[in-house]
């Protein structure tokens, strides 16, 4: 689906971005995708959500969520990592 650079991409989460019949239930994104919304939505549908967590407002980051948002930040950047290579052999700009 494409939408205009204005739409809040944390929408899309429940209009089909997820596919049920995949395997992997784990869903791994920013924190544009954090929502009570988008949460129950994947708990509902049986995904384990692994979405990053946002700051606090007006609070430092807790050293907790620092901590579980480096994590998955690993896993996060080694995946991008695979599709930007793929994207750089086909000769498209990344």
């Amino acid at each position: 689906m494409a939408t205009d650079a204005a739409a809040y991409e944390g929408a899309r989460l429940r209009e089909g971005l997820l596919d049920r019949t995949n395997t992997s239930k784990s869903v791994w994104a920013d924190t544009a995708y954090r929502s009570a919304a988008n949460e129950a939505f994947m708990e509902k549908n049986g995904f384990v959500s692994r979405v990053h967590r946002k700051k606090p407002k007006g609070r430092p980051m807790p050293e907790t969520i620092r901590r579980a948002n480096n994590l998955k930040s690993k896993v996060r950047s080694r995946v991008e990592h695979v599709f930007g290579e793929q994207k750089s052999r086909m000769g498209r700009p990344s």
